[in-house]
């Protein structure tokens, strides 16, 4: 990453296919994060005040709903007005800032976590501080974020199904800023890959994190630039590439993993992608996505709403399914605890499935 502006200038004039350029949810989206490297944020990528948008998750409802320090003091000077013990005032204060600030579900992921019985022991991760982020917590004096959270109690799922994770593969696509790939190294699983497949430049902030964070060589795009395969087996254990190279991708694989970024795309690109996957032969397939499907412009599955970002036609369960069912059986599927259900009763629901 010795020339980031040349790197994006060559990522934005690359012609590529259309099934592999950013979908009707993320198209903007991209823009605003080619931009923010531009401007040289990228060393505070997972600060809020950085400019990069969409693939860093947090628990905060101040931060999500855009919250002033004025109005949560408001909201504190009303349950000071009760007429109730000062102790139960204190209480409900601290449960209240609790919830809105995101600490009480990041907590009771690490409840989860605590539950681990097989070594590494996920609770034992401990996440770095590169990217300066704005929303961290500390449990017993290890950190973790909403990401690491996610991906923590979703492969915990997994653990259920298999010993370990040495000497395996991983290949997730949209994989955010390498999250697997630090939880990985950092519970030092041992003779371990992990490439990881996005839009660009996505693909160069996942190089620059597990390179700051695991302190280990990244292969890249840059790498095979002029080859026409890419094979699997020559990649160093961490692997950042943009997504139009699945097309170059030789070998196998032992686990592909999607988190919430399928639920993003149209039904063609996830099918196209899974179409790709089903060539390198993974063992396992783990998913999550929102049982009910990502939001839509014209609001047709129930999910009313004034957002920006949509997808034409959501993805649900049994699209999975069906298109799965040729090679794979679903072993099993998740929404609490390993999972998430909102408050409105939504499901973001962990899916695996195996090689028949």
């Amino acid at each position: 990453m010795k020339n980031l502006i040349k790197e994006i200038n060559y990522y934005q004039n690359k012609e590529i296919a259309d099934i592999y350029k950013p979908t009707s949810f993320w198209n903007k989206l991209i823009q605003k994060n080619f931009d923010a490297i531009k401007k040289g944020k990228i060393r505070s990528f997972r600060n809020k005040n950085s400019g990069f948008v969409g693939f860093v998750p947090f628990h905060s409802e101040i931060r999500r709903a855009k919250l002033k320090k004025r109005e949560i003091t408001k909201i504190l000077s009303l349950i000071s007005s009760y007429k109730t013990k000062e102790k139960q005032k204190r209480k409900m204060s601290s449960m209240i800032l609790d919830t809105l600030n995101g600490s009480e579900r990041a907590k009771n992921s690490y409840k989860i976590l605590l539950t681990d019985t097989k070594k590494p022991l996920f609770y034992n991760f401990n996440e770095s501080k590169v990217g300066k982020p704005t929303e961290q917590f500390n449990f017993d004096g290890k950190l973790f974020s909403a990401s690491s959270l996610n991906y923590l109690t979703g492969l915990l799922f997994l653990k259920k199904y298999i010993p370990h994770f040495d000497n395996k593969i991983f290949l997730e696509i949209g994989g955010g800023f390498g999250t697997i790939g630090e939880i990985l190294n950092n519970l030092k699983t041992k003779n371990f890959k992990y490439i990881n497949l996005d839009l660009p430049p996505l693909n160069m902030i996942s190089e620059f994190y597990l390179k700051k964070s695991c302190r280990k060589k990244v292969s890249t795009h840059l790498d095979f630039k002029k080859d026409k395969y890419i094979n699997i087996s020559k990649l160093n254990n961490f692997c950042c590439l943009p997504n139009f190279d699945i097309e170059r991708l030789k070998g196998k694989i032992d686990i592909f993993v999607n988190f919430i970024s399928f639920q993003e795309m149209e039904y063609n690109v996830v099918n196209n992608y899974l179409e790709k996957i089903f060539k390198l032969k993974p063992n396992y397939i783990l998913l999550r996505n929102l049982r009910e499907g990502k939001n839509t412009k014209i609001n047709t599955n129930k999910y009313r709403h004034k957002f920006l970002f949509f997808v034409k036609k959501p993805l649900k369960k049994n699209n999975y399914i069906s298109i799965l069912k040729k090679n794979y059986k679903m072993l099993g599927s998740n929404v609490e605890p390993y999972g998430f259900k909102t408050w409105d009763n939504y499901n973001s629901e962990i899916l695996l499935f195996k090689r028949k």
